[in-house]
């Protein structure tokens, strides 16, 4: 039998096909998921010690298959990814717990595809998430600096700018459009999920001020929140989403309760695989643009 006659081989061809069945194993472990064009350049992802702002020491890059091959002129959509209180970091040491968690978890992962497409167009996104070395504000012009240094360092569509982020993140998300109406306007949709927005802190409250400058600019919010949330309650969420539909935001802002009792969410969320009504939170985002 066939695997009788393997046996029958000679120690030297074993070795080999061992050889040559461990590269074949390497190079299938390093392909670019999904990828089907044989000349574009791969995906990278890397850290990027470079200082932004004040308590912006640094970011994670994420660059995708075809981003230096791809026909001049091409922009993409600019996804940036704010992390959770855990993730906090002074210096270039700590940029890899950026990884831990979100959309650039799936990237290391493998599972984060390399295109999604919308309308029948298809896009790849930028990804940057920037590490805060304080979490004690939402720091809305730090943001600001960080968007308008990737408009100049990157090839981004500007009319396709989205924020998401966990916790903390998610606090920054809301705040930054809530800071001033041209803040808003350079966003074309936000993701929060398990947001703080702590009613008792100013500094993260969606309160009446900050949801008016939100709905004016028509901006699209898709929150997830776990119903049980012990550390972000769910209520900071639903009121802020209430406000917005006070100053009528259209479209109406867009909330999702997974069934589950700790401050998390941010896996389901962020798993491509993760669909209401037919799409993920990525192709969601991907409908709307400024």
């Amino acid at each position: 039998m066939k695997s009788t006659s393997l046996l029958r081989k000679p120690f030297s061809q074993w070795i080999i096909f061992s050889l040559i069945f461990i590269s074949a194993c390497k190079k299938e472990a390093t392909k670019n998921p999904s990828s089907n064009d044989p000349n574009a350049s791969p995906y990278s992802l890397t850290p990027k010690p470079i200082k932004i702002a004040s308590h912006i020491n640094g970011y994670y890059e994420y660059l995708p298959q075809g981003y230096s091959t791809d026909p001049a002129g091409t922009k993409y959509p600019l996804l940036i990814v704010f992390h959770g209180g855990a993730e906090m970091g002074q210096d270039s040491t700590e940029l890899s717990k950026l990884l831990r968690h979100g959309p650039l978890k799936f990237v290391k992962n493998g599972t984060l595809p390399v295109a999604f497409t919308v309308n029948g167009k298809v896009y790849k996104f930028i990804i940057v998430a920037p590490q805060f070395s304080s979490t004690e504000d939402a720091y809305p012009g730090e943001v600001d600096q960080l968007i308008e240094y990737a408009k100049q360092n990157y090839k981004v569509d500007n009319s396709r700018i989205y924020l998401t982020g966990l916790s903390f993140g998610g606090g920054v998300s809301w705040n930054y459009p809530g800071k001033n109406a041209s803040y808003a306007k350079k966003i074309a949709a936000i993701v929060p999920v398990a947001a703080y927005i702590s009613e008792l802190r100013e500094e993260f409250h969606i309160n009446p001020g900050k949801a008016q400058i939100i709905a004016n600019s028509n901006l699209p919010v898709w929150s997830t929140h776990n119903r049980g949330d012990n550390i972000c309650p769910l209520s900071w969420t639903v009121n802020a989403q209430n406000l917005l539909k006070t100053f009528k935001e259209n479209p109406l802002p867009r909330l999702t309760v997974f069934n589950a009792n700790v401050h998390e969410g941010w896996t389901l969320t962020y798993d491509p695989a993760f669909k209401e009504n037919g799409m993920n939170i990525y192709e969601w985002m991907l409908q709307y643009h400024r």
